[in-house]
């Protein structure tokens, strides 16, 4: 019996000896294994409430004046002209007649545009209307001047052919601007300012 109870008592001390030793002879830890696979990518995250706008920023300096530009030319583009056209004055007495067809002048014209008549004549441009005093004898020449057409008259007769030209300047154009300037009684400078050609 007492033989017994001994060999239990030193089998159980037997077995906590072996199981201290085997807990005091762990090893030491081993390395770190190699990192594993990147796991996949989540989903995006909600996007954030946008800022508000900041303050605008304070105006920069005004910068420098450019160049002046060329000077530009004279205002012509309302200025109406016919050709040379060819006259004919008819009549047995003064005062002796003719007539030019002018389909640019319409009632309008006639109340707020100047209608100047120009006629060519030995060589020579003259406006109208003519006046010269030979001796004792005034010859003249007029115009005047109705819707779409423009009425001649002569105080003697001219029998021969006559030029004939006239230049419609809108109201406010003669008066205003680059174009005040013009001496309209003299065709050279007007041919000049509206480039009219021959």
């Amino acid at each position: 019996m007492k033989t017994t109870i001994f060999n239990s008592l030193a089998g159980f001390v037997l077995f906590v000896l072996l199981g201290g030793l085997l807990v005091g002879c762990e090893g030491p830890q081993g390395p770190e294994g190699p990192a594993g696979p990147a796991g996949p990518t989540g989903p995006q995250g909600v996007s954030g409430v946008a800022g508000a706008t900041g303050l605008a920023g304070p105006a920069g300096p005004t910068g420098p004046a450019g160049p002046a530009g060329p000077q530009g030319p004279v205002g012509t583009a309302n200025v109406i002209y016919s050709p040379w056209v060819s006259v004919n004055f008819s009549g047995s007495a003064a005062p002796f007649t003719a007539n030019i067809n002018a389909p640019q002048i319409t009632q309008t014209v006639l109340d707020r545009a100047d209608i100047r008549v120009y006629w060519q004549e030995n060589g020579r441009v003259i406006p109208l209307p003519y006046a010269e005093v030979v001796g004792n004898v005034t010859y003249t020449v007029h115009q005047r001047f109705f819707v779409g057409r423009i009425e001649l008259r002569a105080s003697y007769p001219i029998n021969a052919t006559q030029q004939m030209r006239y230049v419609i300047i809108p109201g406010g154009v003669s008066t205003g601007g680059r174009l005040a300037s013009i001496d309209w009684t003299d065709y050279a400078r007007v041919k000049a300012a509206l480039n009219l050609p021959d």
